[in-house]
C-alpha cells in the first residue's frame, strides 16, 4: 500500500509521542484531554434513535465526513458510531499524518494538495483557533530507483501544482546529506553472492513543502469540533448490520437505518461506511459487493531515538536498490521512524480483529539493513520499539472507492491503502458535496476532482504501481 505511512500509535500506547531521553521532547498530552469536558460523555451518553445521516466508524474519515457534511447543512441530525472506547483505535491513531504531493495520476495529486492545504492551515480549515495539531515542515526525499528523465517528468507534473523539487545527482545529494550514503542497497542471490543491479546513474527528487502533522491531536481537535456542531459521536457502539427495506439485501436494497451490537436500533436514510479494516463486514452484511476489493493488511512499523543532524533529515523513501523503506523523523520527539515502502512488506492479509500487533524479527532485520546501509554514521546501540496497525488495500489499483453503493442510501468510503489521512479533508467534502448537494468553492479543504473518479464501481485505474506510489 502506503503512504498515510502507519505509525503515530493509539493513544492508550502511544511510546512514538513519549519523548526520546525524558526532557528533550514534547511528552504527547491523553488524546481527548481536551474532548472529555465534565458534560461531554453525558451529552453523548442519550442516544438517539433517528438520525439523517449515519457514520461508521470515527477515524479520520468519519469525523471529517461529519464535519464537512455539518457545514453544508447544520440542520441535519449526524450520527457518528464508533466500536471502540475511544478515539484512535483504528488506522486513523496510527497514521504518521505524512503529507506528501508525489502521486501517479495528477486527479490523486489534486486531491493530496486539497487536503495537505487543510492540514498546514488546520485552525482555519476548523474554523477554531483551539485546535492544537499543527504541520511540520520537513520535505520529502524520493529515491526510488527513478532515471533523471523520470525524475525531470515529476518535477514538471509538481510544478504544475505549484510544488517546487530539486532533481538530485550524486554530486548534488553527497552535499546536501552528507549523512547519507548514495550507493544502492546491495542484492544478494540464494548463495549470498552480491549480484550486479545495473541501475544506472543515481538520481533523486526532493519535494519542498512535505511534512507531517500529529494524527492523534488531529482526531482530538476535530472531535471536539464536530461536538460543537453537535453531531453525536457514540464510543462502544458497534453496528452489527444495516436494516433495510423488507430486509431486502444487495443491489437494489434501500437502507432504513442500522442495528447495534446490543440489539438497538438506529432509524437512518443515509448510512456511511467509513469503518476502515471493519469495512467489509458490513459491506458483506448488506450484500453488497464493489467493483474492487479492499482487505486489511498488516503494517509493520518500528523507531529509535536520534539526535543531532539526523533530526533535520527529510522524510525519505528509500528504493534505490532492494531497500524497499521510509524512514522519517519526528524532531518533537527526539525518534526516526521507518517502515516498508514495498509490496513485499505490505501483502500479510489479516483479521482486523486479530493479527500480530508485534514487529516480526525478520522484519525488524530487514528494515534495520537498509536504514544502516543507507545511514551508516547512524548510532547502533538502544533500543528499536516496533509495532504492527493496518491499511486498508484495494488490491486492484491502491485506490480508494468513495461514493453511493448500489443500495441506496449506503456509502463507500474505504481502501485508502495507506493514503487516507492526508486526504481525509478532500474526502469529507467530496462525500458531503453528494450527499447533501452543496459545495463550499473556494474554502479549504474544498475537493474539485470528478467523484466518478474513485467511484465504488469504476474501473481499476490503470498504470499502477502495486505498492507505495500510486
Amino acid at each position: 500500500g502506503s503512504w498515510g505511512v502507519a505509525v503515530t500509535m493509539a493513544w492508550v500506547q502511544r511510546p512514538l509521542l513519549k519523548a526520546c531521553g525524558g526532557a528533550a521532547g514534547r511528552r504527547a498530552t491523553p488524546l481527548l484531554q481536551a474532548f472529555r469536558g465534565a458534560a461531554g460523555r453525558r451529552e453523548m451518553s442519550a442516544a438517539a434513535t433517528k438520525a439523517d445521516v449515519i457514520i461508521v466508524g470515527s477515524g479520520i474519515m468519519g469525523l471529517n465526513i461529519a464535519f464537512q457534511i455539518k457545514k453544508r447543512d447544520p440542520t441535519l441530525a449526524v450520527t457518528v458510531l464508533e466500536q471502540a472506547a475511544d478515539l484512535g483505535f483504528g488506522s486513523s491513531g496510527y497514521s504518521t499524518g505524512f503529507q506528501r504531493i508525489f502521486y501517479t495520476f495528477d486527479t490523486t495529486m489534486q486531491f493530496a494538495v486539497t487536503g495537505t492545504q487543510a492540514y498546514k492551515e488546520w485552525q482555519a480549515y476548523l474554523q477554531d483557533d483551539t485546535a492544537e495539531a499543527s504541520f511540520t515542515e520537513t520535505g520529502a526525499l524520493w529515491m526510488i530507483g527513478k532515471s533523471k528523465q523520470d525524475n525531470v517528468a515529476m518535477q514538471n507534473r509538481l510544478a504544475n501544482f505549484h510544488v517546487t523539487s530539486d532533481v538530485l545527482d550524486e554530486a548534488d545529494f553527497r552535499k546536501r546529506f552528507p549523512m547519507m550514503n548514495p550507493e544502492p542497497f546491495p542484492k544478494f542471490d540464494a548463495d549470498f553472492n552480491e549480484v550486479a543491479q545495473n541501475l544506472g546513474p543515481f538520481s533523486a527528487l526532493f519535494e519542498q513543502g512535505s511534512g507531517h502533522i500529529d494524527a492523534s491531536t488531529c482526531l482530538a481537535d476535530l472531535a471536539r469540533v464536530v461536538k460543537r456542531q453537535n453531531v453525536q459521536l457514540r464510543f462502544k457502539a458497534k453496528v452489527d448490520s444495516v436494516i433495510t427495506k423488507d430486509n431486502r439485501k444487495g443491489d437494489g436494497a434501500e437502507v432504513q437505518g442500522v442495528k447495534l451490537a446490543d440489539g438497538s436500533e438506529i432509524s437512518c436514510p443515509v448510512v456511511v461506511n467509513a469503518a476502515g479494516p471493519w469495512f467489509n463486514k458490513l459491506n458483506d452484511s448488506l450484500g453488497v459487493k464493489l467493483s474492487t476489493t479492499a482487505l486489511p493488511v498488516r503494517i509493520q512499523v518500528a523507531h529509535k531515538c536520534i539526535d543531532g543532524e539526523y533530526l533535520n533529515m527529510p522524510f525519505t523513501a528509500d528504493n534505490w536498490g532492494p531497500s524497499g523503506i521510509y524512514f522519517m523523523p519526528r524532531k518533537a520527539n527526539n525518534q526516526l521512524v521507518f517502515g516498508s515502502v514495498d509490496h513485499r512488506f505490505e501483502s500479510e492479509i489479516v483479521d482486523p480483529d486479530k493479527y500480530n500487533r508485534g514487529l516480526d524479527p525478520d522484519f525488524k532485520q530487514e528494515y534495520l539493513n537498509a536504514l544502516f546501509h543507507r545511514l551508516p554514521g547512524l548510532p547502533q546501540n538502544g533500543a528499536i520499539v516496533g509495532f504492527s496497525s493496518m491499511y486498508t488495500v484495494n488490491q486492484e489499483d491502491v485506490h480508494p472507492m468513495i461514493g453511493e453503493t448500489k443500495a441506496k442510501g449506503f456509502w463507500a468510503c474505504n481502501g485508502f491503502s495507506g493514503h487516507g489521512f492526508k486526504l481525509a479533508p478532500a474526502v469529507g467534502s467530496m462525500l458531503a458535496q453528494q450527499i447533501t448537494g452543496k459545495w463550499l468553492k473556494g474554502e479549504l479543504g474544498e475537493s474539485d476532482i470528478p467523484h466518478a473518479f474513485m467511484g465504488p464501481y469504476r474501473e481499476p485505474l490503470v498504470g499502477k504501481a502495486k505498492g507505495v506510489f500510486a
